[in-house]
């Protein structure tokens, strides 16, 4: 993870680092993380594992990028994709954990039916450069050894799917700020 000087923290919506700032948080050890979405043209549609059976490198609350690592192959096409990009220059991105997609849901949610336009940052909003679809996006944290993480994004429920099911995946990484 890269650090910049502190009185160039940018706003969430900013593109920052190779895509888009989403998020802005404190870790375990009080360091403040900038939690960058790569841009909305690099997202696809993918299974989260070809089969239903156990990750036991996918388990981190917390950790993207080792949860992403642990998976990087052809039977996990959801990280394996983010695990290649090449965006900005960066080549650190990762299928966000269980934590990571709920703070982008916190910040960058398009709202839905009865649900207002979340976001203020116009950079996620409906037709962004960087907007979410109102749909199930992947966490790369495993929920049981069938099933993983997803995040809701049209209502902002996270559940455990069976990881065959085929979800949006949008990469992340991340940076001290």
């Amino acid at each position: 993870m890269t650090k910049i000087d502190q009185t160039e923290l940018p706003a969430v919506g900013t593109p920052f680092g190779g895509g888009f700032l989403g998020a802005v948080y404190f870790d375990d050890d009080g360091r403040r993380v900038g939690l960058i979405t790569a841009p909305a043209s690099s997202e696809i549609e993918a299974v989260f594992k070809t089969s239903r059976t156990a990750d036991p490198g996918a388990r981190s609350l917390h950790d993207g990028l080792a949860n992403s690592e642990a998976m990087n192959d052809a039977e996990h096409p959801a990280a394996q994709h983010c695990r290649s990009l090449r965006i900005g220059g960066k080549d650190d991105w990762q299928l966000p954990s269980r934590r990571d997609i709920y703070r982008l849901a916190e910040n960058c949610m398009p709202g839905a039916g009865i649900v207002p336009q979340q976001t203020t940052a116009a950079a996620f909003r409906e037709g962004g450069p960087a907007a979410f679809q109102r749909a199930l996006y992947w966490s790369s944290t495993e929920c049981t050894s069938g099933s993983a993480w997803v995040q809701l994004f049209y209502g902002g429920h996270q559940y455990g799917t069976g990881k065959d099911w085929s979800c949006r995946v949008r990469a992340v990484r991340k940076c001290f700020l």
